[in-house]
């Protein structure tokens, strides 16, 4: 039996994302490989490398910047860039969330809470970066006739309320036209929105719903009101990552094209806990759907609670949502099953009456005809 292969991990562990991905990758490799793991505290800005003269069999590192690229190269140590940083090129492979899931994710789920005005807030300027996410965001929105404000910070990650860029950020909330969606390219960067608006009297969600980009489960609880944001699916990336590191450390060529898994799911806090529609008939259909869905209702409960004809509530779900009451009634119930699929451990009897299913075969069939996937599925894919 040979030695255990000596693996540098270079992500930082003050981050859910980072912490997700040492947790794939330590999983993966108590089930499969015979791997020793180094890894150290580090922070998400901090400027990782190799420790010198390092004689270890393969590497998984955020590469963020040219240096550490040209180092792992030099070494000619297997190595897996789970970064959106390009650096490395095709020698270093590169495994991370898709940037373009984050942004379709967005849009469709605001879309979904009815708003027509969109806004992004992307993160401080960094050198070599390319903000993707924003980028597509933006671009997709187009491509549905809708336009997106734009704002972008000119400080350093770390902005502070008592900075001049912090006072550019207020200005430019209060110009925004209400209510609006508002992505923020992560938690970090959403929480100074929320400050913002908190210290000028914007209500969220009510005037700007806030969502993160980037899941970070200290951000969005530290947050007032707490904050939704994006699951990027950081134990399935480590789990991937440390699968291409085995295959490289064997031998085998790097792949032509990154790994790129999709983020998951969007989790719901308070800072997007609203509804943006004009006509408050249907608003009030919509949130009597949300609050009632596991009670096995039907369009004709919504009528006997809201004072509008069948007719009204078909057409104005259409026009303003792109969708049937029943359509709207189904996606509320699937959405609440895959919240509980992925946090708690709850049999599925137990989450199909939870969710307004009779059975748990209704439920399986729902995830299939919405999302295409099975309910273990769903757990094993939104892992956190």
């Amino acid at each position: 039996m040979g030695k255990p292969a000596k693996v540098a991990l270079l992500i930082e562990t003050a981050t859910t994302w980072g912490s997700g991905l040492i947790e794939g990758i330590a999983d993966y490799t108590h089930d499969t490989e015979d791997w020793r793991l180094f890894l150290g505290p580090w922070g998400k800005y901090d400027r990782l490398a190799l420790p010198k003269d390092w004689d270890g069999d393969g590497v998984i590192a955020r590469v963020t910047h040219p240096e550490l690229a040209e180092q792992i190269i030099e070494s000619k140590i297997p190595a897996v860039n789970v970064s959106w940083y390009r650096f490395g090129g095709a020698t270093i492979p590169r495994c991370t969330c898709d940037e373009a899931s984050i942004a379709e994710l967005a849009v469709k789920y605001f879309l979904d809470l009815g708003f027509r005005d969109f806004a992004y807030c992307a993160s401080a300027l960094r050198p070599d970066y390319i903000d993707r996410v924003g980028e597509i965001f933006v671009e997709m929105l187009s491509d549905k006739g809708r336009s997106c404000h734009r704002f972008t910070p000119q400080d350093d990650p770390n902005i502070l309320p008592v900075s001049e860029d912090f006072d550019r950020l207020t200005l430019w909330l209060r110009k925004l036209p209400k209510p609006i969606g508002l992505l923020a390219f992560d938690s970090i960067q959403a929480r100074y929105v929320t400050e913002a608006c908190h210290l000028n009297g914007i209500e969220v969600p009510h005037d700007v719903a806030v969502l993160g980009g980037e899941h970070d489960l200290l951000s969005c609880t530290v947050s007032l009101p707490q904050l939704s944001s994006i699951d990027h699916s950081p134990y399935q990336v480590g789990v991937a990552a440390a699968k291409l590191l085995a295959r490289l450390m064997e031998g085998e060529s790097p792949p032509p094209e990154p790994t790129l898994l999709p983020a998951t799911r969007i989790i719901t806090r308070q800072s997007t806990d609203t509804v943006a529609l004009q006509d408050e008939m249907l608003a009030a259909c919509v949130r009597f759907i949300k609050t009632h869905c596991h009670e096995r209702i039907q369009v004709t409960d919504i009528l006997r609670e809201v004072s509008i004809s069948r007719r009204a509530l078909e057409k104005g779900f259409r026009k303003h949502l792109s969708r049937s009451p029943a359509a709207e009634i189904r996606r509320a119930r699937v959405e609440k099953a895959v919240t509980l699929l992925c946090d708690t451990d709850w049999p599925m009897p137990r989450i199909a009456a939870a969710c307004g299913f009779e059975r748990p075969e209704l439920l399986t069939r729902a995830l299939r005809r919405e999302l295409n996937i099975t309910p273990s599925e769903c757990r094993r894919r939104h892992r956190m």
